[in-house]
């Protein structure tokens, strides 16, 4: 198949990037483009616990403080998500994509530079807040909505998996830690971004060909204004559920090396349990998508938050017999479902938002994500520091789960047929 400039390719593909109606190829460039932004920039913050023991050994402060660095990187993707959603239709992606990239490379850059806790939150906090923001969920979300129906819960789920991946690079980045101390393997993800800003250039198009994402077999395509759905309590649920699975997840997660190694794990056995759970993570957001795709966004979303709280109930059963078993249960079950609800979320909008305010509708709802993401870091460190209990932190963390699972419930009866 002939790759074209824009990044589309003739016979799974016609003109301008549309999709054929019996073919959508997952070979397609900006898949993997999406894939790869979503590793080495909102993945970030999935590989910071690795960094985390280095940066308290370097610069000191409390843990909150230092978690803050990624919730820095969530404000970001909060305050410009929605807009990137926006833009992302109507002005150029390529542009777009490129901003971000490199404003997350000039971060990290800067960051290898820092000579004291201040000026690197200032610097990787900045650059890769508005890296998150650019290039983001949103963002690949109206990119792959653009070419992807009948496969958008699974595309979605591939390109979303970029950011658990992240979790994987915990033995690679505890290698070049090791070696070349944290400035260097930070280094190492300035030049990895520049490749991908070189890739993004020449495979996405200025414009998109649809003015926003076209609704799936079964989806709401009946005319409704953005304000109306807004207002409506399914977007509020929605909300709700798109809202706390970053933030239970990164307080589960963010004093990972930190929690194992005080239970008995050495640094290298806490690095391969993150990295085992980040293969989980993002195999878990491409099954989530599957899943969506064929057995519906309800169904996928409580086996997720049914298998989040059963990895909370692991780290519980740590606290009282410390044992790998219940690592390795902590591995599995929570990681498996870690990503997942964004997937589901992208199925699931398309119930209460037609394909004219797709984008818009998804951008409003990261802003909920986001902030949950950029909370979750900076609670972890932040309740350790009170109260000198992980216990604490785990107890806040089912119950956030819980609240997630309550309000997929209110969506799915607030949207099912014949409701109100």
């Amino acid at each position: 198949m002939l790759l074209l400039g824009n990044g589309t390719r003739h016979g799974a593909f016609g003109h301008n990037g549309r999709v054929t109606p019996d073919r959508e190829t997952l070979a397609n460039p900006r898949l993997w483009l999406a894939f790869g932004s979503m590793l080495l920039v909102s993945g970030l913050g999935n590989t910071f616990p690795i960094f985390f023991p280095a940066l308290l050994a370097e610069f000191g402060g409390s843990r909150g403080a230092t978690a803050s660095t990624v919730s820095f990187l969530w404000i970001g993707g909060a305050l410009l998500g929605p807009l990137s959603g926006y833009l992302i239709s109507r002005w150029n992606p390529r542009l777009i994509v490129t901003l971000g990239l490199g404003a997350a490379a000039t971060g990290l850059a800067a960051g290898t530079l820092a000579t004291s806790l201040p000026m690197f939150i200032g610097a990787v906090g900045l650059g890769g807040g508005i890296g998150v923001g650019l290039t983001g969920m949103v963002t690949q979300a109206a990119l792959l909505a653009d070419v992807y129906v009948r496969r958008r819960g699974l595309a979605m789920g591939i390109a979303f998996s970029g950011s658990m991946a992240g979790y994987a690079l915990a033995p690679v980045i505890q290698g070049a830690i090791a070696l070349t101390g944290w400035r260097g393997a930070l280094a190492g993800y300035v030049v990895a971004l520049m490749a991908l800003i070189a890739w993004g250039w020449r495979v996405y198009p200025t414009r998109l060909e649809t003015p926003a994402a076209r609704t799936p077999a079964g989806g709401l395509t009946a005319p409704r204004s953005v304000g109306g759905i807004v207002r409506s309590v399914p977007f509020w649920a929605l909300v709700v559920v798109f809202t706390v699975p970053p933030l239970f997840g990164y307080l589960a997660t963010t004093q990972h090396a930190l929690y194992f190694t005080a239970r008995g794990l050495s640094a290298a056995e806490a690095s391969v349990l993150l990295a085992v759970g980040g293969v989980l993570a993002a195999g878990g957001r491409a099954l989530a998508g599957l899943g969506a795709d064929r057995f519906g966004g309800p169904a996928a979303g409580f086996l997720s938050f049914s298998c989040s709280i059963v990895g909370m109930l692991c780290l519980f059963g740590m606290e009282a017999w410390p044992g790998r078993l219940f690592a390795y249960g902590y591995a599995l079950f929570l990681f498996l479902p870690l990503g997942s609800r964004a997937t589901i979320v992208a199925v699931l909008l398309s119930r209460i938002a037609p394909p004219a305010h797709y984008g818009a509708v998804f951008g409003l709802l990261s802003i909920g994500n986001s902030l949950g993401a950029a909370a979750g870091p900076w609670m972890s460190g932040w309740l350790y520091d009170v109260t000198s209990s992980y216990l604490v932190i785990y107890l806040w963390a089912t119950g956030l789960a819980g609240a997630g699972l309550a309000a997929l419930a209110v969506f799915v009866l607030a949207t099912r047929p014949g409701a109100a």
